[in-house]
């Protein structure tokens, strides 16, 4: 079927939230790379150890899949908005 590590950022508007998906080698990266994507401060819901193949080596990485979401309003921003 395929590999779930896609990344990107879903709206959820029944939640009035964003849900955020990203991998990366290890869960501070995993989470650095939601924030990156929703540019905001996204709340790490759920993660998933798994091996990825590497594109660039012979062999697996261990890797990181994470969950995430942020609300629509703004109220999770990051440090660098108006609200200081």
């Amino acid at each position: 079927m395929g590999c779930s590590t896609w990344e990107g950022v879903q709206d959820d508007p029944a939640n009035h939230q964003k849900i955020v998906t990203a991998a990366a080698r290890g869960l501070d990266a995993c989470q650095s790379r939601m924030d990156e994507l929703a540019q905001a401060n996204v709340t790490m819901l759920e993660h998933n150890r798994q091996l990825m193949q590497s594109l660039f080596s012979f062999g697996y990485v261990p890797s990181y899949v994470c969950v995430g979401t942020v609300p629509y309003d703004g109220s999770n921003a990051p440090a660098d908005s108006s609200n200081h």
